[in-house]
């Protein structure tokens, strides 16, 4: 007979953050999974054990675990092998997949052997070299190994460095996880009813474009996350006395009990997490349309109004900034044309909960007026990635438009 729910929790924890996936697996078993509610984890640690995919049962105590050996978690067929594993050994009716840290999880030693495979020229030095300088870098956060790889092959660094600053932060991994969610809706016949992102800066705009016909609902931060993640046992709990919540009651839960959780920890803050429903994307999207060809029409002209905008917004890592906060200093600009007030406004109207957003929540004075949902905003005397045409949402809207003629305003006034 089939659960109400199985809660799918794909911890890549073969890295930094390896305590941090025992501690989660430890809240996950203070609850475990009943007859309604299945708590499914793939977890890997970096203590050389290997892989494992289980049922979580209480107290340590699993209903099913197997052991998978050596696998790749970054790998995305790795994710869509656990969640058909999760579907055959677990059914319900509703599923939740949550995809937990960076997905990849490589160290500097972990990165030389794919520096090494797509770069053969060089010395041996000169890649360790590399590999280091790209272990600091926001490269080190990659999804999966394919991304990895992808920017490795650029030429220069300057090129690889703007491979992994789009979209969500790396918009290829916008473009794997957009294709693993194709193949799950595709298996079941039905969206995904839940996509968690336990993991840093993708309550994107982009990503929720990406995935939108395959995932009924997101959760996600804008900012970086703490090491502690989500409040498992908490939000486990509230699913098993709750089962018959959706997946849009269940996004909310998230938000609410990750902001609980960090409400007395100010030494982590700033804290984001935001909830939306992609059925209504466009009712954001079409706006933003609009915003973008009325800023475009005045570029010329009025490219120092944006470009204070864009300075006093909340902005994230990897050239990510909180579009309400951009579209509050364009409504407050006292040089911005009336179009381009009234346009902006019509976005911030979209932003409020119960529309596309359902449930935003932060904690710190630098997110205080942060409204959930970033997009890709580089400055405009940096080139704008070329890997960001790509994106869905760059296929069909207009916001690439203006980020080219925004920069070429501010050249062209040099």
């Amino acid at each position: 007979m089939s659960a109400k729910w199985t809660l799918m929790v794909y911890m890549a924890g073969n890295n930094s953050l390896s305590d941090a996936a025992g501690d989660d697996l430890a809240e996950l078993s203070k609850v475990g999974s009943s007859d309604d509610v299945k708590a499914c984890v793939f977890v890997k640690q970096a203590d050389g054990g290997g892989a494992k995919r289980m049922i979580v049962g209480k107290g340590g105590k699993h209903q099913l675990e197997e052991d998978l050996g050596d696998v790749d978690s970054g790998d995305p067929q790795t994710v869509v092998d656990f969640a058909r594993w999760a579907a055959e050994k677990a059914p319900a009716e509703r599923r939740a997949l949550v995809l937990w840290n960076h997905g990849g999880g490589w160290r500097p030693s972990d990165l030389d052997p794919v520096y090494s495979e797509v770069r053969a020229t060089g010395s041996d030095r000169a890649r360790h070299s590399e590999v280091n300088h790209r272990a600091t870098q926001p490269v080190a956060r990659v999804l999966f190994k394919t991304t990895l790889k992808k920017i490795a092959e650029q030429p220069s660094r300057g090129e690889r460095e703007i491979c992994s600053d789009d979209g969500t932060g790396h918009s290829l991994d916008t473009i794997e996880l957009g294709r693993i969610c194709a193949l799950l809706s595709k298996d079941s016949g039905e969206p995904l009813d839940l996509l968690g992102m336990d993991a840093c800066l993708m309550s994107n705009l982009e990503v929720a474009y990406q995935v939108r016909g395959d995932v009924t609902n997101i959760v996600g931060s804008e900012e970086l996350e703490p090491g502690a993640g989500w409040p498992y046992t908490e939000i486990l709990g509230d699913l098993r006395d709750k089962p018959d919540m959706d997946g849009a009651q269940l996004g909310q839960v998230v938000v609410k009990r990750y902001v609980e959780s960090y409400r007395d920890a100010q030494d982590v803050w700033p804290v984001t997490q935001c909830a939306v429903a992609t059925e209504s994307i466009d009712k954001l999207a079409d706006p933003l349309d609009a915003l973008a060809s009325s800023l475009r029409d005045e570029l010329k002209a009025s490219w120092p109004e944006l470009m204070s905008a864009q300075s006093n917004a909340v902005r994230f890592e990897l050239d990510l900034l909180d579009l309400g906060s951009l579209c509050d200093g364009l409504t407050r600009s006292g040089k911005a044309s009336a179009a381009v007030k009234e346009a902006a406004k019509r976005v911030t109207d979209a932003l409020r909960p119960n529309g596309y957003v359902l449930a935003e929540g932060h904690l710190g004075d630098s997110v205080e007026t942060a409204t959930g949902i970033s997009v890709y905003f580089p400055s405009p005397t940096d080139p704008v990635s070329k890997y960001y045409k790509d994106l869905a949402f760059a296929k069909q809207h207009k916001w690439d438009e203006l980020l080219r003629g925004y920069a070429q305003a501010v050249r062209g006034s040099a």
